[in-house]
């Protein structure tokens, strides 16, 4: 296995690992937001903030799988 195939799941790990140290900010900020939005009455709007996190998670997950199968499938 070469040196740069290592480096590229290695990054991926790590872009994973960063992503999950945010995420509990995420959720804390959409369930802060979704609460005043639901309070003014817009109830619409609570459940477009309520979907934030779940695009925010298929984001990261899906950008740290990327790095991965593109640094696998690397021919160098």
């Amino acid at each position: 296995m070469a040196v740069s195939k290592i480096t590229g799941i290695i990054m991926a790990v790590v872009v994973l690992v960063a992503f999950l140290a945010i995420l509990p900010t995420i959720l804390s900020s959409t369930v802060t937001a979704a609460q005043s939005a639901n309070t003014n009455g817009y109830t619409d709007v609570e459940a477009i903030i309520k979907l934030l996190p779940l695009v925010a998670t298929i984001g990261g997950v899906g950008l740290a799988g990327l790095i991965g199968v593109v640094a696998a499938r690397s021919r160098s």
